[in-house]
């Protein structure tokens, strides 16, 4: 929705917001969220790279299983 609106300025957040139906409150609360992710986001990013380099250090052979025992 906020790539919606940075890819055309022009049209002006109200009036994409009143399009769609969606509160402002909520478009911002998404705006926010963007710049300073929630604990949860955070923890995941980090564990989605431990994920890669696990899998990367493995040569690519490990799978899901492998790599849970491994965390």
């Amino acid at each position: 929705m906020t790539a919606l609106v940075d890819e055309h300025p022009r049209l002006g957040v109200e009036c994409v917001l009143r399009e769609l139906h969606i509160a402002s409150s909520t478009y911002y609360r998404w705006r926010r969220a963007e710049k300073e992710p929630c604990e949860r986001r955070r923890r995941d990013v980090e564990l989605t790279e431990r994920i890669k380099e696990i899998h990367a250090e493995s040569g690519g052979n490990y799978g899901s299983p492998r790599v849970h025992a491994v965390l």
